[in-house]
């Protein structure tokens, strides 16, 4: 009985002594990239916003079906013309300047979330430093740049960023763990 007794005795030892402070969880960059790694965005000034005008393809469909013109059809069924164009499945307007639809409705600039990260949730982001390649204000770019938790960086649509290549490293962090990734997305002010 003595020798089971300073065999367990032994054992519990042997563990207490075996244990040490490991770092919980884990986290992987090294794979991370974005897919594209970059985004251009417009200041207020360069923003197309042009209204364009009536796609005739959506006319040429309503009389192709109906035998009635589109402001007949449009009378008769009380329908608008974007609801008209959306059943025909066609564009509503074409020559619409490319940031009409982001200026209407007050879309910010939005990049594609960053990929090949890997760890421990939760697992955080920030940004490390932003530097600009042709003589742009980071600091500017610094004040109304965020980034989500996917690595998604968000830029309001109207800001006072001057034009220019600004590129952007992360630090990514979760419980014992804290690594960069640098020099990993450019925004592109134009």
């Amino acid at each position: 009985m003595k020798n089971i007794i300073l065999f367990v005795f032994s054992l519990f030892v042997l563990l207490g002594n075996s244990c040490q402070d490991v770092t919980i969880g884990y986290l992987l960059v090294q794979n991370a990239a974005y897919n594209p790694d970059s985004l251009v965005i417009r200041t207020k000034s360069s923003l197309d916003v042009s209204e364009g005008t009536r796609n005739p393809a959506v006319e040429e469909f309503v009389i192709d079906r109906t035998g009635m013109t589109l402001d007949e059809y449009m009378s008769m069924t009380g329908l608008t013309y974007e609801t008209v164009a959306q059943m025909t499945g066609l564009e509503a307007y074409v020559g619409r300047g490319e940031d009409y639809d982001r200026c209407k409705w007050g879309m910010p600039w939005v990049s594609t979330p960053i990929e090949g990260i890997d760890g421990t949730p939760p697992i955080y982001v920030s940004i490390k430093e932003i530097k600009s390649l042709d003589g742009g204000d980071a600091l500017a770019l610094d004040s109304v740049l965020t980034v989500r938790g996917n690595g998604t960086f968000e830029i309001p649509l109207y800001h006072d960023v001057p034009v220019g290549r600004y590129v952007i490293s992360l630090n990514f962090r979760n419980e014992g763990y804290s690594k960069d990734v640098d020099d990993c997305f450019t925004i592109i002010v134009k």
